[in-house]
């Protein structure tokens, strides 16, 4: 099965996956997170279920989750291209997950990155710096940043990220809110709006990165407006939302099924 299966032959991949004698068998599920531009981010999380008559140890029929792998389709082609970064898996019965994991994906200035890895311009393949700015910081740096952070009553909104090459240097922005703004009380951090950016940049493509700030006026982001309309970011495809719409634990029946051969250009 190629990767025609994926949106094309659910049924037949479903057959297929559930065929043989009883016992565990490897499903995978998939979020598609869609660009602006047409592009779209596919999320794969494998894990293994119990068919019918597994009378095995196990606590439940999901067993062995797996983290999403994040590849990307570029738009009018059917390949995939892997990122170079994963994301950790979320319940995908809960449809803030959706959304929390495609805001983590994004285009900013036009080059589709994770926020730890990026496509360069004019290429296919995607690019993982050796660290980004928040990655491995010394704990003098840390410490910097929380007091910087608590002394302007901002927060990170969770994981995600944008980072991008901008006039030849690698910038990296991770937005953040306002602890006192009544949006931001809620555990749906996709209806608070972004206050300001903790920035970082390098101007050797990621070995050094200058120390961060706290920028009123983000490349990537726009101040005011919520995480879920910013326009960089990827959103879930409405295939998504009306397949993981009312599922249950029974999970067994994941959105699409893998390739068997890897999905790459």
């Amino acid at each position: 099965m190629a990767y025609r299966c994926l949106l094309h032959t659910l049924p037949f991949c479903l057959a297929a996956a559930f065929m043989g004698t009883a016992g565990a068998v490897e499903l995978t599920e998939t979020v598609e997170c869609e660009l602006a531009d047409g592009s779209a981010f596919i999320l794969q999380a494998k894990h293994d279920w119990a068919q019918p008559g597994d009378f095995s140890s196990r606590r439940t029929n999901r067993d062995d989750q797996q983290d999403f792998k994040v590849y990307y389709r570029a738009r009018g082609t059917g390949n995939l291209v892997y990122t170079g970064a994963n994301l950790e898996y979320l319940n995908l019965q809960q449809r803030p997950n959706l959304e929390l994991l495609c805001s983590r994906l994004g285009s900013p200035q036009g080059q589709p990155g994770t926020g730890l890895s990026l496509r360069m311009p004019g290429e296919k393949s995607f690019w993982v710096p050796a660290r980004t700015g928040k990655s491995d910081l010394d704990k003098q740096e840390q410490l910097r940043i929380d007091a910087l952070l608590t002394r302007r009553g901002l927060r990170m909104m969770g994981k995600t990220g944008a980072l991008a090459i901008r006039q030849g240097k690698l910038v990296q922005e991770l937005p953040l809110y306002a602890t006192d703004v009544p949006a931001c009380a809620e555990t749906n951090a996709q209806q608070c709006p972004v206050s300001a950016v903790l920035r970082m940049t390098s101007s050797d493509r990621g070995d050094t990165w200058q120390p961060a700030s706290i920028e009123a006026a983000p490349y990537f982001f726009e101040t005011g407006m919520t995480l879920a309309r910013q326009a960089g970011l990827a959103h879930p495809s409405a295939r998504s939302l009306r397949n993981y719409r009312n599922r249950d634990e029974s999970g067994a029946t994941p959105l699409e099924q893998p390739c068997l051969k890897e999905c790459t250009e």
